[in-house]
């Protein structure tokens, strides 16, 4: 029995100093990887450093984020520094795997999020929703910091989401986001100052979804049921969407209508809304609507030179809509820049009227006198004077009626030569 216990005790022995003397090369070879791996970092040669690094976590099995942090930093490195796509790829890879085995053992640092996203769209199997999660977190930790090519790759990783998903539920949603993403990060382009080249990119990605009215027009229902309550979020959406809708050529459409409407129910002193409708209802040739719509944008104006343009875009609408005696005393009172156009407008009512102003023929031609002197006053082309000064009073016409020196035109309260 002692004697049995006695090798028993050996054998133990044994065993632990063998597992010692094992642990002990293990530490020392884990310790020898890190060694030549700081030098190879020292003599920037990361590809060798990479090697041992990985190594060196196989072997230590408990890399801190110190460790992981210089592994990573001379993949990346390594990554940077090989042409060889296939070669590229095998490294951007491995990068990868370190990447989530860092992020196991919570020593992941965020700050590469966005390199990470990066790297997992050039990777040998892209996964694209992963990609998009790091992304998003990296765009929003970094704002208008964000690199302009992270900002083109989310998108377009965005738009390849869209583009792969045969889920028409999923594929909606993408859509939705691919709309809303357009404006978030042109917005950050815009405040950062980034390149015209960035700011094609996403618009080439978005025209590639949304083509037409027909790709927008009915999914726009949808999006205002979820609109924001927050004013000024439900004011800043709707804004967006008016301007797709313009860029698409929808703005004859109910839906344009509806989302300038929903602006003026937001804020009913919105100028540029009341702009925005008047304009629209120009379009259509709805110039009544038109008109009561500008004369409440008047009303909001504290700008005199807006308050004149608006003037004369009333005046454009009653001539268009035929009301020109509405238009020439409107075209009258234009100021400012805009004088010169009013007056024009206000030529070509007299001219309108010309026929209908008068008791004699003689007496309508002569409307056709003030008509020219109104529009070369305003600096109208010579053709459209010519149109007004073929109507004058012909010689024989004058002789006719007695070579008067002047006649008095009822219709406007003015006089004018037509024999001299």
């Amino acid at each position: 029995m002692k004697m049995k216990l006695k090798n028993l005790l050996f054998g133990t022995l044994i065993f632990g100093s063998l597992f010692s003397f094992a642990q002990d090369d293990e530490n020392r070879e884990c310790d020898r990887m890190r060694f030549l791996g700081s030098k190879a970092v020292e003599a920037k040669n990361w590809n060798e450093a990479a090697t041992y690094y990985l190594k060196g976590e196989d072997i230590c099995g408990n890399y801190d984020k110190k460790q992981y942090s210089i592994l990573i930093g001379s993949l990346i490195r390594t990554v940077n520094s090989k042409t060889d796509k296939t070669e590229k790829t095998a490294y951007i890879d491995t990068l990868l795997a370190v990447y989530d085995r860092a992020d196991k053992v919570d020593v992941y640092e965020e700050k590469d999020d966005l390199i990470r996203a990066a790297y997992i769209m050039t990777s040998s199997s892209p996964d694209n929703k992963k990609a998009d999660t790091f992304f998003v977190r990296g765009i929003k930790a970094q704002g208008t910091n964000t690199r302009e090519a992270y900002i083109t790759y989310y998108y377009l990783n965005l738009y390849t989401m869209y583009y792969k998903s045969k889920d028409a539920e999923e594929k909606k949603e993408l859509k939705k986001r691919l709309i809303s993403e357009y404006f978030a990060m042109s917005k950050i382009i815009s405040e950062a100052n980034m390149s015209a080249k960035t700011q094609e990119s996403l618009v080439k990605y978005f025209d590639a979804v949304v083509k037409s009215c027909d790709d927008i027009l009915p999914d726009l229902e949808g999006f205002m049921s979820e609109l924001s309550q927050d004013p000024e979020v439900k004011k800043l959406t709707v804004n967006n969407f008016l301007a797709i809708l313009e860029k698409k050529e929808c703005t004859e459409s109910d839906e344009y209508f509806m989302l300038i409407d929903t602006l003026i129910a937001i804020d009913p002193s919105s100028l540029d809304a009341q702009l925005m409708k008047a304009k629209a209802l120009m379009a259509q040739r709805k110039y009544g609507d038109a008109i009561s719509t500008l004369r409440t944008a008047k009303d909001l104006s504290t700008d005199d030179d807006q308050k004149n343009q608006i003037t004369y875009d009333i005046a454009r609408a009653q001539f268009s809509s035929g009301s020109y005696k509405a238009a020439y005393n409107t075209g009258m009172s234009v100021g400012g820049d805009l004088k010169g156009e009013g007056l024009i407008i206000a030529g070509q009512s007299v001219g309108q009227l010309a026929n209908s102003c008068g008791n004699s023929t003689f007496e309508r031609k002569s409307n056709n006198i003030y008509a020219v002197q109104l529009l070369q006053q305003g600096g109208a082309s010579a053709s459209i004077i010519a149109k007004y000064k073929a109507n004058y009073p012909t010689q024989q016409e004058c002789f006719d009626n007695g070579n008067p020196p002047s006649v008095n035109l009822t219709c406007w309260g003015v006089t004018v030569s037509p024999c001299n």
